[in-house]
């Protein structure tokens, strides 16, 4: 016979029981030392395989969330507006964009696809030399478990000097 913790930790090890409140959840933080790029996350994501050449790192949750943060050298020389325009016109078909915002550095979209939803938040840094970025995706089932998730997140991430930056971000 399972006791009760057994079976809820089961049941919530299946992704069956929405993501906790951002409050109740143990954080870690993860700095890129390449470019400096950080943010603050649920301990419950787990870190893929980092890159060859060390620009990122993608994360895993076991409720089908998934989030990438990076860093890259602004290789197009995009200023802020060309590199919104960059992002949005290379998106994924059937994406539904329902959310935008931005700053003098930074800009966010967010929307659907499918029963995903989306949320990325990119910003250039160090002179516009560098791109930061973070996307996060879980299923839209899980949208109200994950706004205090991701608003905190989103608010942790930073730009930062790393190995291959110069100046302050």
């Amino acid at each position: 016979m399972f006791s009760r913790r057994q079976i809820l930790s089961f049941v919530a090890g299946a992704g069956l029981i929405p993501a906790l409140p951002a409050a109740a959840q143990t954080w870690k933080s993860f700095r890129n030392a390449r470019f400096g790029t950080s943010i603050e996350y649920p301990d419950r994501f787990r870190p893929g395989r980092p890159p060859e050449n060390g620009g990122g790192l993608s994360f895993a949750g076991n409720d089908g969330a998934n989030f990438l943060i990076y860093g890259s050298h602004n290789a197009l020389e995009h200023d802020l507006a060309g590199l919104e325009s960059f992002i949005k016109e290379n998106r994924e078909s059937g994406e539904t964009i329902t959310y935008e915002t931005r700053g003098p550095n930074w800009f966010v979209i967010s929307g659907t696809r499918g029963d995903t939803e989306f949320y990325e938040r990119y910003l250039l840094s160090h002179n516009r030399s560098i791109v930061n970025g973070f996307v996060i995706t879980y299923p839209v089932r899980l949208r109200t478990a994950y706004d205090q998730i991701v608003t905190r997140m989103s608010r942790s991430f930073r730009a930062g000097r790393g190995n291959d930056t110069e100046g302050t971000p």
